[in-house]
């Protein structure tokens, strides 16, 4: 952004009036127009008064906001190492948040200081949808940001292979495959057990264990083990709950999401599936 943009952006952000600005600084509200539509440019003298009227550095009054991804990569790598661990993920969710807001404001045209409590008080379901791609955001119980730029072949591979697609949704649409799932969830990973300690935990009968079974390798919340102890073959379940799935499931919630959207572009023109 040029000076002259720099100081209109300022300005605005400090809520003052051209009017206000200009009394600071002993010139005309007309002075400080000319200055923002790059008709004329502040005397010399009058940098330094200005810069600190708008609580900024010069580097920072005459800062070029055109910056690319090699100028801020290191800052985000370093901000998200320098956090405490527990914090880190909430950070990257945030860096998220202030992403989906650059991609509304694209359409928009409208800028929005950074608030650090922004993303904690915000409640409600964004997203942004063109023909280069989509996000997804929730900010209510479950938090997350995803986005999805659209391959340059569409969207159409990722369901090619249909017959595998219903395999997995079709394992899902099982009541005690999900109580199984539910119950693993609860458990760490390589939490070991025997068939017939999941059917009993889980009330899961008899004639339905082998399936269930199934369904678990099926989506890979799991594997197995066949040893021999005291001369005899058993079969252990070692089990890996798949954090893959569990984004399957917190995104699933928002298909029927019904409540308010903080932000929403929807202006996809072509469809999701390319000929």
């Amino acid at each position: 952004m040029s000076l002259s943009g720099n100081i209109k952006r300022l300005r605005l952000e400090k809520n003052l009036t051209q009017e206000q600005l200009a009394a600071k600084l002993g010139v005309s509200a007309q002075a400080v127009s000319k200055w923002e539509t790059s008709e004329t440019y502040p005397d010399g003298a009058l940098l330094v008064p200005l810069a600190n009227e708008l609580e900024v550095s010069l580097d920072e009054l005459f800062e070029n906001e055109s910056v690319t991804m090699a100028d801020i990569s290191g800052k985000i790598v370093k901000l998200i190492h320098n956090t405490d661990a527990k914090e880190r993920f909430n950070v990257a969710r945030d860096i998220g948040w202030q992403i989906e807001r650059g991609l509304f404001n694209c359409r928009m045209e409208i800028e929005k200081k950074y608030d650090p409590n922004e993303i904690k008080n915000q409640k409600n379901a964004s997203y942004i949808l063109d023909d280069n791609g989509f996000t997804i955001v929730s900010n209510g119980k479950e938090p997350f940001f995803s986005v999805f730029p659209e391959p340059a072949e569409g969207y159409g591979h990722f369901l090619n292979d249909k017959e595998d697609l219903q395999k997995i949704f079709v394992a899902l649409s099982h009541s005690d495959t999900m109580n199984a799932l539910i119950y693993l969830y609860h458990r760490t990973e390589n939490y070991v057990f025997e068939s017939s300690v999941l059917a009993k935990d889980c009330d899961i009968p008899n004639d339905q264990i082998e399936s269930v079974l199934a369904d678990l390798l099926l989506l890979k919340v799991m594997w197995k083990q066949n040893i021999t102890i005291n001369g005899e073959e058993r079969t252990l379940y070692y089990s890996r709950p798949s954090h893959k799935l569990l984004a399957l499931f917190i995104m699933a919630r928002q298909i029927g999401y019904k409540g308010a959207y903080c932000l929403q572009s929807h202006i996809r023109n072509t469809p999701f599936i390319k000929e």
